[in-house]
């Protein structure tokens, strides 16, 4: 077995060294996952010229009370996003659409509590509706990077509404 001379063995080192980490920093955004830009956008804070909207107090209590329960569902959904467990993310993604379900107002009633709620609310709530079911769908479909737009889709359902309506601390 020949042994490397120490000229030659410090100039493979300086290539391993230095060229080849080098050469690997230009290849900027090509492995990056295509829901880059939607996870920036979700964590992005949305711009807000006014205040949030107005609740009526009665509505705050309720939806404080639903966003506990949010804040869990979406804790135990990272989780399984992060580990790839499909069975795990359909159901945490099932469990937030059919918990989104304040339903609008039938009629003028001010006695509905729902109609304490502006129609963007509704909005939002749907929005949140159609994103969670996608995110399910596509972790029934067993595709990371559908799963991983989807779950962006989500986030950005999320706050855009805390936006509209969660005070800033």
């Amino acid at each position: 077995m020949k042994k490397f001379g120490g000229t030659a063995f410090s100039g493979l080192s300086l290539f391993a060294g230095f060229v080849l980490p080098a050469a690997c920093a230009g290849q900027e955004a090509a492995h990056q996952p295509p829901q880059q830009a939607q996870l920036t956008q979700a964590i992005s804070t949305p711009e807000r010229q006014a205040p949030p909207e107005p609740l009526s107090p009665a509505a705050r209590a309720i939806l404080k009370e639903r966003m506990a329960s949010h804040a869990r569902d979406m804790g135990e959904l990272v989780s399984a996003i992060m580990l790839l467990k499909y069975p795990e993310i359909a159901q945490r993604a099932d469990a937030i659409a059919a918990d989104v379900n304040l339903s609008r107002p039938v009629t003028g009633d001010a006695t509905e509590l729902n109609s304490s709620l502006p129609e963007k609310f509704f909005v939002r709530q749907d929005d949140l509706k159609a994103a969670a079911r996608v995110l399910g769908n596509s972790a029934r479909n067993l595709d990371p990077y559908r799963v991983a737009n989807a779950y962006g889709k989500l986030s950005e359902a999320c706050v855009r509404c805390h936006a509209d309506y969660r005070p800033r601390d």
